[in-house]
């Protein structure tokens, strides 16, 4: 699919670094130019200053509405229309039932469903009716598990916001799909196995493909969820897991 967003324009956020990055990083090598916004502006720049395929760069908390405004108005000073929309803010604490706070609970459903939600409400007025919204779910919305409780639950509710997107969008021609990666080397992963080999280890094995997953695997499938290479494909979800949940 090389260049299939040839100067077409894509907002990217949590875009410094994980799966974000892997995506924009993917997107500007297919020819897309990105407004990239996270909360680390230092590694924002780092990664993308200097490029000339990137409009903007903004620091902003995609947990507070007036900063996703920011984004609005980048994209309204382009005068132009979005290709794609990628809200890649997730991630949240994990604790028992029990130990549960409501600081714990809020902070997890804003990191993911607050701020997709409101990344897109507010970027909908600069969509065209060729756009794409493409959300990040996660295998743990179906699966469950121990001590994630309002993090699993967050993201189910991102899995049915891509349903529910399409189901009010359609009639604009915006197409909203969901990508539910299972393990996947990123900052949160190298977290969760907190150098533990043994761990690590035990994970691989009930992974049929035999590794744990890539950032750019990933990304690959939001590319095509974005571009028109994908244009019958709206209200679904991609488990790109490994054949981890088929075990």
């Amino acid at each position: 699919m090389r260049n299939s967003l040839d100067k077409q324009l894509v907002v990217v956020t949590g875009a410094a670094d994980g799966i974000g990055r892997a995506i924009a990083e993917r997107f500007m090598s297919e020819g897309a130019d990105l407004i990239v916004a996270g909360r680390n502006m230092e590694t924002l720049k780092k990664v993308f200053e200097g490029n000339s395929q990137v409009v903007d760069i903004l620091q902003v908390d995609a947990t507070n509405v007036n900063d996703l405004e920011k984004i609005a108005e980048s994209v309204k000073k382009t005068g132009r229309k979005l290709k794609a929309v990628l809200p890649i803010v997730g991630n949240g604490p994990q604790s028992p039932i029990p130990e549960v706070t409501p600081e714990q609970f809020h902070l997890t459903m804003n990191l993911n469903v607050f701020s997709a939600f409101f990344t897109v409400q507010k970027l909908i007025p600069y969509m065209s009716d060729k756009s794409s919204i493409v959300l990040i779910s996660s295998i743990a919305g179906f699966q469950g598990g121990k001590n994630s409780i309002v993090y699993n639950a967050a993201k189910a509710a991102v899995r049915s916001m891509a349903r529910s997107f399409t189901g009010e969008l359609a009639e604009m021609g915006i197409r909203a799909n969901a990508i539910s990666p299972g393990p996947t080397d990123t900052k949160a992963f190298t977290e969760f196995v907190r150098g533990d080999d043994e761990l690590r280890s035990n994970i691989v094995s009930h992974l049929p493909i035999g590794h744990i997953g890539k950032p750019s695997e990933i990304a690959a499938i939001a590319l095509f969820l974005a571009s028109d290479e994908s244009s019958y494909v709206t209200g679904a979800e991609i488990i790109a897991d490994g054949g981890f949940t088929n075990r």
